[in-house]
């Protein structure tokens, strides 16, 4: 009976944590148990135990005697968020140097090859910018690409961290709303860095791959807070 309610349980969550990461839940939206269960085809018991989970992660809030609603990051919050990403991510990085196996060096240069895929397209918009289809492809590679240096870095408490906080990040990225974002400067950028990143870990220089993941992820932070600041003017 409890793995039967564990699987129910697990199936609301990633029922959820795929709407988030779509933008389908945008933040400020309030999650109601009884119209998720009947949309999911559970009962109330999982949902439930699946917004606490997305409340430990940090990506709903419960606000007492309201209920639970998707969590809209302020500024103050990802600031700290991206400094936390940057210390960790660039240490999981360092360490990546050393242990990184061959397999995981070809992963990571499909996923360049698909980065620089997404680019091309870009660059042949009138628009100057992505599409929302190319803007989630890019928002997955970028998951995918930074997962596969963190498993790399065999550091287990690092990756529990990391994950743990990744996930506010990456769905606040996807709920932007706007593949605006996505320039070809940006993708171009972003490519290159990238690069650089996997000839350093190919060529086991810690301090470089350390360097070139804070560079990215700080980036990164600029890019988001522009993009917020310009939002709120428009």
């Amino acid at each position: 009976m409890y793995e039967v309610s564990k699987n129910l349980g697990d199936r609301a969550y990633q029922f959820l944590k795929q709407e988030l990461q779509e933008g389908k839940l945008l933040p400020g939206t309030q999650l109601v148990n009884r119209k998720l269960a009947a949309e999911i085809g559970v009962s109330v018991i999982p949902v439930r135990e699946a917004i606490h989970r997305l409340v430990s992660e940090g990506l709903v809030e419960h606000v007492p005697g309201a209920g639970a609603f998707v969590r809209n990051p302020n500024r103050e919050d990802l600031e700290e968020l991206y400094m936390l990403r940057d210390a960790l991510e660039s240490c999981a990085a360092a360490e990546a140097s050393r242990y990184i196996t061959p397999h995981q060096l070809d992963d990571l240069n499909t996923m360049l090859d698909a980065f620089y895929a997404i680019r091309d397209l870009i660059r042949e918009r009138s628009a100057g910018h992505a599409t929302p289809a190319q803007f989630h492809r890019w928002l997955d590679l970028e998951e995918a690409f930074h997962e596969t240096v963190i498993e790399a870095s065999r550091n287990r408490l690092i990756a529990k961290v990391i994950r743990e906080h990744r996930a506010v990040s990456t769905v606040f990225e996807s709920q932007r709303n706007s593949s605006k974002i996505l320039t070809v400067d940006l993708a171009e950028k972003t490519c290159d860095s990238k690069k650089e990143l996997l000839q350093a870990l190919r060529d086991g220089n810690g301090p470089l791959a350390r360097e070139v993941m804070s560079a990215q992820i700080q980036r990164g932070c600029r890019d988001v807070l522009a993009f917020l600041r310009q939002e709120r003017r428009s």
